[in-house]
């Protein structure tokens, strides 16, 4: 019989050593402590779960009102622990990966428009620390120019910033990427590095963006910040406020403005061209309403 804390512990340094990024990780930890809840308070040993109880744990997830992407994910991190198992010779057989996957239903993503970026962007300003403004402004400047994860941004460091390019490290694919530094957003980090030169004189943080105490920020900090902004904006009611809207917003614009699709599935850090294009497939704009109006039948009639 095996422990399920002691498993998760040791799969969790498995990935770690296998060069796994830090939030991805974290996320592994999260989603396992609760899948390791729910089986304890079923007294269901970790080398005892069968194809049965995890169906029945999909049930359990569906009437708490998850959607199917969400319990799909948690499934298989619970899949990939028992691969492990199975690697291990803890168990024979590995009881998920014979649980069929919920069908997901890809839902639309609106980017953010001209006038919400503007809206951002002027509310970061408008911040009464001036540090702070100044490194908000950098922040989502950075997201909307170069499509950076949340979790990329935390982990940004000083030394990723080169002359004319930002190189992110242990990314989602766990693969590094440069990219370039616009002018209109390095004349923003210029900005940002003198503040921080003069307020941390004695003080040195390996991080780039720092919180207002002078260590890194984390993700929890981002998301609370994108809050409090999407607060003080007036958004449409289609758009969901969030790190992944602003990558979203990304690559819209940079479709719209003309980069070509394998540049950019690079620029993303995405494993394939063909996932960038699925990416896209989920993107509906003000632009797209435009022109499907153009084509209309009855205003286009002879």
């Amino acid at each position: 019989m095996y422990n399920w804390q002691e498993i998760i512990d040791e799969f969790l340094l498995d990935i770690q050593v296998k060069g796994y990024a830090e939030q991805t990780v974290y996320n592994y930890r999260l989603k396992l402590k609760n899948i390791k809840d729910y089986f304890q308070s079923k007294n269901i040993e970790i080398d005892r779960i069968t194809k049965r109880d995890v169906k029945q744990w999909v049930m359990f997830l569906q009437n708490d009102g998850k959607q199917a992407s969400t319990i799909n994910v948690t499934v298989n991190r619970l899949s990939k622990l028992l691969d492990y198992m199975v690697d291990e010779e803890y168990i024979e057989v590995n009881p998920s990966s014979r649980v069929g996957r919920l069908k997901t239903q890809k839902k639309i993503i609106y980017p953010l428009n001209d006038d919400e970026i503007k809206q951002m962007l002027a509310i970061c300003k408008n911040h009464k620390f001036k540090q702070i403004a100044q490194r908000n402004v950098v922040l989502f400047s950075m997201m909307l120019e170069c499509g950076l994860r949340i979790s990329e941004v935390t982990n940004l460091k000083n030394e990723d910033i080169l002359e004319n390019q930002i190189i992110v490290r242990n990314s989602k694919n766990n693969k590094d990427r440069a990219l370039a530094i616009t002018p209109i957003l390095k004349k923003q980090m210029l900005k940002y590095n003198r503040i921080k030169r003069n307020l941390r004189k004695d003080k040195d943080c390996e991080y780039y963006f720092l919180s207002f105490h002078g260590g890194g920020l984390d993700c929890k900090s981002i998301f609370e910040m994108m809050k409090h902004i999407k607060k003080q904006m007036t958004i449409r009611n289609v758009v969901r406020f969030s790190g992944h809207t602003l990558r979203h917003t990304y690559a819209h614009m940079q479709m719209r403005n003309g980069m070509d699709i394998y540049t950019l599935s690079k620029n993303m850090g995405h494993s394939s061209v063909t996932m960038t294009q699925n990416y896209l497939q989920t993107l509906k704009s003000d632009d797209f309403v435009k022109e499907s109006i153009k084509y209309s039948t009855l205003q286009n009639l002879r």
